[in-house]
């Protein structure tokens, strides 16, 4: 077994913080970023929230989002960051000493020194270095702004900000044997498992990071997903299971027998752990080998504990199975068929919450159930995770990052979605499915493609300086226009004081920005240009809004930014304006040519205007009534021919007046009728018999439109159907053996409800042929489509050679479907007319 024991990582990852790796979230910034130099060597910051740098490459201003150099042409900067003109050289410097200590309530006490920068904090000491993710270990200068950032100044590596520890990463450097973190899971003893699916299994205890590997029987390194049995450690691998003893002292794992790619581990109470593989779920049974759950073959994604049930996320629904019978067979939940499902988890209240693959979130609660996709707020509709934190709120790993809804207190209404990603110290932005945990302190543990990341969301920085807000820049028609012909004069941050514009000029575009250093990309803006907006925008992440089309009128452009936690700046920024009325939109020159107006036109042409007006509507009234009860008699002169005749005929019929009848080479007939019938029926009303009828045949209907068979005619208690006209199709024996065992079904159902009003059961019969036929329609009246054939007959014979709740199928039949289902061969019996003939009881699919 492969041992490493660096001490300064092990000693701070097991024993001070659970796992606190090397790499924590520290944003470095350089030249490529727009940095002047380099070599950063004093830090301040100004009353309005800038943040000043003095470099070797010259002094700059950072704004959080852009680093904007110093000009010796330009005005001073602001006396109070210690400004100071350098001799002898083209910047202003810094007349402040480069500080080399720096404190913050929530941080502790950070030290420059030439080994990175030293932090204190209570009796936990820490050193950030180049491993740590910093730019240069030689620490020129450390500062801590208003919002409690720390910033690094370094020697040739920039300056690099510190913003929390809420997020830990852990990868390749720091021990891993992978990056691809694809599964974890802790044992209460506190240690931790970390699977990679392009490296295989890290262990971490007390004793430091062990990977087990070939020399342990660990012949697998793409580990999918792992789950803790009675004693023993499950691996499950694109190469099978592998099962290991957990209290030997040494790592010696065993491949389970014919196991293959594992994609799912679920350990259950009784001590049995279900694996989901690509081929379907499997009972591993302590000491024994392991079986097959339920009869579906489907691939398995996900398993989730729900009470006394097992949730199955498979790639065409969810299912559930009860988790102490594995021989049961599933129940498809909501969604049927389309959804594929990727993961899974279940809250306190009891609703389902699954990840999809492409199509976002899913939950399934009692009050019906519920999705969540981009439209919503999510960042990616391929999830790859799903987990829910110490307050149940929604944790989901997707292709694009990592997203927390925020609930209610009844669980029920989302408040907010929040996204996470590398700008909040995650060191990828793509989750693999399956890899999240909840740890023992409230943490939450996710796997990326470039690492795990530790997530404790109650040490994130709680910025309570609100943004210092400005409207930046303004244009008209995308320009930049001689203000000075339309206003007073130009303010210090140039743009016009009392702007009063021409009709024409109603183009502008307003830019702004929010000043927070601690979480600029978080930074969102809301405004409303008085005058013209009713209210407040939502909030935005957008830092421009152009208005077009403005009237005349005084005009107040307001903006309001909110910073990262949620502080919202109370005063907004403005900018006043005016736009004037041309001459003919002036009050003397509309009060004269509306007298005119009124005095020579009004009369005449209201009334003329009235007219045409009535007129008009009473035409389109009639047009429109017209119209709509054509629509309405075409739509169900076709709606009743389609329920007549097949649609390809229909449209045939529609467009030549006859159809010709058509030869099918490869069909299948079905026939069924109820043993007894006559019997049954000389006990009933006409009227009862009827109804009884229509209750059946209106459940065979059904399954026709399920399955793509056509109904042909039903004669008494006979029901006939074919499969593979009028459309052929190759798998019409297929379809129509599956009709016949859900038309079984249907029948025990119905007979069921029967016996519980008191009534007889009715027995039914159902014979299969497969053989070419001719369909079509006959006559001029009472347009019938019907099929003819020796097929026909003996599909016939099939049905009367039945027995009571079986499926009688011919030779022909039964070599078309052998494959798929099981047959019960009954040898050659006499048919009517047509000697002796092979038939077989269809009794299953295989």
């Amino acid at each position: 077994m492969h041992r490493l024991r660096p001490a300064a990582t092990l000693a701070g990852l097991v024993l001070a913080r659970g796992l606190a790796a090397q790499q924590c979230d520290l944003r470095v910034f350089g030249i490529e970023d727009g940095l002047p130099g380099s070599t950063v060597t004093t830090l301040a910051q100004d009353s309005a929230g800038f943040l000043w740098l003095d470099t070797d490459g010259g002094l700059c201003r950072f704004d959080g989002v852009t680093f904007a150099r110093w000009d010796t042409t330009g005005a001073p900067p602001p006396r109070e960051v210690g400004a100071v003109r350098m001799p002898g050289m083209a910047s202003w410097g810094l007349r402040e000493r480069p500080q080399q200590q720096a404190s913050t309530p929530g941080s502790g006490t950070w030290t420059a020194t030439d080994r990175g920068v030293l932090r204190r904090h209570g009796h936990a000491e820490e050193r950030y270095t180049v491993r740590n993710g910093l730019g240069s270990d030689l620490v020129q200068c450390v500062f801590a702004d208003a919002s409690g950032v720390v910033w690094i100044g370094t020697r040739n590596g920039g300056v690099a900000r510190w913003t929390s520890d809420a997020a830990i990463r852990w990868g390749v450097r720091d021990g891993l044997p992978g990056n691809m973190v694809s599964a974890v899971a802790r044992l209460p003893d506190g240690r931790l498992f970390l699977g990679c699916a392009d490296g295989g299994l890290a262990v971490l205890d007390t004793n430091g990071l062990s990977i087990p590997g070939p020399a342990e029987g660990l012949l697998s390194g793409e580990v999918r997903c792992l789950a803790f049995g009675e004693r023993t450690l499950l691996v499950g691998t694109a190469d099978g299971l592998f099962e290991a003893p957990m209290h030997t002292g040494r790592w010696a794992f065993d491949r389970v027998p014919r196991s293959r790619q594992v994609d799912a581990l679920l350990a259950l109470p009784n001590g049995h752990v279900w694996v989901g593989t690509p081929r379907g779920l499997f009972d591993r049974m302590p000491g024994a080998e392991g079986v097959r759950v339920g009869q579906d073959t489907l691939p398995v994604a996900a398993l989730a504990l729900d009470g006394d049930s097992v949730l199955i996320g498979t790639a065409q629904g969810l299912f559930r199975a009860p988790a102490a019978n594995s021989s049961a067979s599933w129940t498809r939940l909501f969604p049927a068929g389309e959804e594929d499902i990727t993961a899974l988890a279940r809250d306190h209240e009891g609703n389902i919450w699954a990840g999809t693959r492409t199509r976002g979130l899913l939950r399934l609660a009692p009050s019906g159930p519920a999705r969540w996709t981009t439209a919503e707020g999510l960042s990616s509709d391929r999830v790859r995770q799903v987990l829910l934190d110490a307050y149940d709120n929604v944790w989901v790993g997707t292709a694009r990052g990592f997203d927390m809804l925020e609930l209610d207190v009844l669980q029920e209404q989302v408040i907010g979605i929040t996204h996470y990603g590398t700008a909040d110290g995650f060191p990828g932005i793509e989750a693999l499915p399956g890899a999240c945990l909840l740890d023992r302190d409230s943490a939450l543990w996710f796997g990326t493609t470039r690492g795990a990341v530790r997530f404790d969301p109650r040490r994130l920085l709680e910025d309570p300086v609100p943004p210092r807000t400005r409207i930046a820049d303004i244009t008209l028609f995308f320009a930049h226009p001689d203000w000075s012909k339309w206003c007073d004069s130009l303010g210090a941050d140039g743009l016009p004081v009392g702007l009063k514009v021409p009709y024409d000029q109603d183009h502008f575009t307003f830019f702004f920005s929010g000043l927070s250093l601690a979480d600029p990309e978080k930074v969102r803006f809301r405004y409303r240009l008085q005058g013209h907006d009713a209210d407040w925008s939502p909030i935005t992440a957008e830092d421009r809004i152009t208005y077009s089309g403005l009237g005349p009128g005084d005009y107040v452009f307001e903006v309001q930014a909110r910073n990262g936690s949620g502080v919202w700046n109370d005063r907004p920024a403005t900018f006043a304006f005016s736009i004037t009325p041309p001459l003919w939109r002036t009050t003397g020159f509309r009060t004269t040519a509306v007298a005119l107006v009124l005095l020579l036109l009004f009369g005449s042409l209201r009334l003329r205007d009235r007219r045409a007006r009535l007129a008009r509507e009473r035409l389109e009234r009639m047009v429109s009534e017209r119209t709509r009860e054509l629509a309405d008699e075409k739509h169900r002169s076709e709606s009743l021919l389609l329920n007549i005749l097949p649609e390809t005929t229909a449209a045939e019929l529609k467009e030549r007046g006859t159809t010709e009848a058509r030869h099918y080479d490869e069909c299948t007939v079905l026939f069924s009728d109820f043993q007894g019938f006559t019997t049954i029926s000389e006990r009933m009303e006409a009227t009862g018999v009827v109804t009884e009828l229509d209750r059946f045949f209106r459940a065979f209907d059904r399954l026709t439109d399920t399955y793509g068979l056509e109904k042909i005619k039903t004669i008494g208690d006979a029901y006939m159907c074919a499969s593979g006209v009028p459309v052929p199709r190759a798998d019409h024996a297929e379809a129509a053996v599956r009709m016949a065992l859900d038309m079984v079904d249907a029948v025990d159902r119905l007979n069921a409800e029967r016996a519980e009003e008191g009534k007889h059961p009715w027995p039914i019969r159902i014979g299969l042929h497969s053989g070419p036929l001719v369909a079509g329609v006959v006559g001029e009246k009472k347009f019938a489509y019907d099929i003819w054939g020796s097929t026909v007959n003996l599909a016939s014979r099939m049905e009367s050679n039945s027995e009571a709740g079986r499926i009688n199928c011919s030779e022909a039949t039964y070599r078309l479907i052998r494959d798929r289902f099981r047959c019960e061969p009954r040898g050659r019996i006499p048919v009517k007319g047509q000697g002796e003939a092979a038939m077989y009881f269809v009794t299953g699919a295989h």
